[in-house]
C-alpha cells in the first residue's frame, strides 16, 4: 500500500470508543469487533473511491455542457454515454457486497480474508484518482481547443471498462467467491 496514504484500519483502531474497547476483552465478541474495524475501515475507503468517482462524474457533465455550449451537439450522446457509465460504476463501488463479519454470517470470512479485500480495495483509489485527473485533463484539453469529444471518449472508455472489470473480480480474487447475477 501507498505510504502517503493513511490506512483507514489504523484510524478506526485508534478511534474506538469504550465499548467497542470492552468487547475486545470479552473472548466471543473479540474476534467480531476485530473484525467489524476492518469492515468499517473497508467502507470508508470505498466512500473515498464513490466521491471520486462521483467529482469525476461531474466533470463529465461539465465536458458535455461545454460541448453544448460550443455546439457539438453530435457528441453528445457518446459522453452522455460515458457519464452514465460512470454513474453505474460508482454506484457499484457504494453499494458492493463488503464481506460479512457478523456473529453468524453466510459464508465465513476470517480476518485475513477481510484485510485483503481492504487491500484490494485500496488499489481503487489510485485507479479512481487516474480516472478523476484524465477527466479533468480532458476537460482543460476541450474548452481550450485542443482535443475532441470523440478523443475524450477513446481515451476514457478503456479506463472504464478496466475499472469495471477488476472491481467485478474484486470478491472473487479474495475468496473465490463468484457472484453472478
Amino acid at each position: 500500500m501507498s505510504g502517503n496514504s493513511p490506512d483507514l484500519r489504523d484510524k478506526v483502531v485508534d478511534s474506538r470508543g469504550f465499548f467497542k474497547k470492552l468487547q475486545l476483552a470479552v473472548p466471543g465478541l473479540r474476534e467480531y469487533r476485530k473484525l467489524e474495524d476492518i469492515r468499517a475501515a473497508d467502507e470508508l475507503l470505498r466512500k473515498q473511491v464513490f466521491d471520486k468517482l462521483d467529482s469525476a462524474k461531474n466533470k463529465l457533465e461539465m465536458i458535455r455542457k461545454a460541448m453544448a455550449d460550443k455546439g457539438d451537439f453530435n457528441n453528445l450522446t457518446s459522453i452522455g454515454s460515458l457519464v452514465s457509465q460512470l454513474q453505474q460504476i460508482s454506484g457499484e463501488v457504494f453499494h458492493s457486497q463488503q464481506g460479512s463479519a457478523g456473529i453468524s454470517p453466510n459464508i465465513r470470512i476470517d480476518e485475513n480474508t477481510l484485510n485483503k479485500l481492504y487491500e484490494y480495495d485500496f488499489n481503487f483509489v489510485n485507479s479512481a484518482e487516474q480516472i478523476f485527473s484524465t477527466i479533468t485533463s480532458s476537460l482543460n484539453d476541450y474548452t481550450s481547443g485542443t482535443s475532441t469529444a470523440q478523443a475524450i471518449s477513446a481515451k476514457i472508455s478503456p479506463m472504464f471498462e478496466d475499472f469495471k472489470h477488476a472491481w467485478k473480480q474484486r470478491l472473487e480474487s479474495v475468496e473465490n467467491i463468484l457472484v453472478t447475477k
